[in-house]
């Protein structure tokens, strides 16, 4: 595989300048025209259009940009997974939504590597969208997340949900929160429903907010009141924002659903991850119980 001629490409995508690409990869403009000519050789077809205004990727060249950047990360796990097969198992790549990452991930990695230390692990943190494109594609093995979109050869379990609560810097009863000085939840479209279902004197906030590490460092900063995961409580309080739980107010539960490749499912690693996980959600604060909740249109 020469990998030269893909980072060329790639470069090339990027600049629309075979000059600027030439100084960037240290090498020279003929040599950047010479591995064009040699890739498009090798995949029997044009890849840019050559003009007076840039160099711009042809419809050959756009579809191929996919195919240049999963070789290169195939290359990439490859080479990881081969050269440190001496040294540990796997590895197994875990991919979590963002909002999971600060408890649920570290705590089930913990429990993985309590389980096989020689187990390597790369993690990472992304969007449900992209979690599960990830995972169609191999580049994860494993994805956590709160709003999966099903594909063809996905297996998705509703592993439990994560509870939410009200909390606030200023009211103690839900009966004193006001629009005026509320932050509504909108982390998912289930989060969004059952808010209205609940909550719908409380839905046309003046600030909405999409992220809880964006809503957490709002409270941090401005204060106000908001859902949140139980735990955050803990974390406000440990960095001196004095915030309480309000009364009255309703919990959200919030499904969290892991996610693999269909054939992947005799894997020996995978299978111990999702054992350390099913072990995480059954012992730390989080419902395993099956709910009967309104289906998403």
């Amino acid at each position: 595989m020469n990998l030269d001629l893909i980072d060329t490409f790639l470069d090339l995508l990027e600049t629309g300048n075979f000059r600027r690409t030439s100084e960037r990869l240290e090498t020279t403009q003929p040599a950047v025209s010479g591995r064009i000519k040699t890739l498009e050789r090798a995949v029997g077809a044009q890849l840019f259009h050559r003009g007076k205004m840039g160099t711009v990727p042809t419809p050959s060249g756009i579809r191929f940009e996919k195919h240049a950047r999963a070789l290169k990360a195939s290359w990439a796990h490859a080479r990881h997974d081969i050269g440190g097969l001496e040294q540990h198992d796997g590895p197994l790549r875990v991919s979590a939504q963002f909002g999971l990452t600060g408890t649920l991930l570290l705590d089930w990695i913990g429990e993985i590597r309590a389980t096989n230390k020689r187990l390597a692990l790369h993690l990472e943190a992304s969007h449900s969208t992209q979690i599960v494109a990830d995972v169609a594609d191999g580049k994860a093995d494993i994805g956590l997340m709160c709003a999966p979109q099903n594909l063809p050869d996905l297996n998705i379990e509703e592993i439990g949900a994560a509870r939410l609560v009200m909390i606030s810097t200023e009211f103690e009863y839900l009966a004193e929160v006001t629009p005026e000085k509320y932050i509504q939840a909108t982390y998912s479209t289930y989060i969004e429903r059952i808010h209205s279902e609940v909550l719908p004197h409380l839905t046309q906030s003046a600030i909405t907010v999409g992220h809880e590490e964006l809503a957490v460092g709002f409270i941090r900063r401005c204060g106000g009141t908001t859902y949140l995961p139980e735990h955050i409580l803990g974390a406000l309080a440990d960095s001196g924002v004095s915030a309480r739980r309000v009364k009255g107010a309703p919990e959200i539960q919030q499904p969290v659903y892991v996610v693999t490749q269909r054939r992947r499912k005799h894997d020996p690693f995978v299978n111990l991850a999702i054992r350390a996980l099913r072990t995480v959600v059954q012992r730390d604060c989080i419902d395993t119980a099956r709910r009967e909740t309104p289906t998403d249109n």
